[in-house]
């Protein structure tokens, strides 16, 4: 029985596409990392009550 088409690509990718996929995948997971970042350093910007310290200070 033949392996069935879909599981391997007509020509194998260059390490080139490679990296440059690669590339593209950590930029975007970096735009979100930026991002859930930037909307945390809003949320620490909104004024808090201050925390109390612990039983026997610090």
């Amino acid at each position: 029985m033949s392996e069935p088409s879909y599981l391997a690509p007509a020509s194998p990718k260059s390490l080139l596409e490679q990296m440059q996929e690669l590339l593209a995948s950590v930029n975007a997971d970096l735009a979100d990392l930026g991002s859930d970042l930037e909307a945390a350093g809003a949320r620490a910007a909104e004024p808090r009550e201050p925390l109390e310290p612990a039983e026997g200070g610090w």
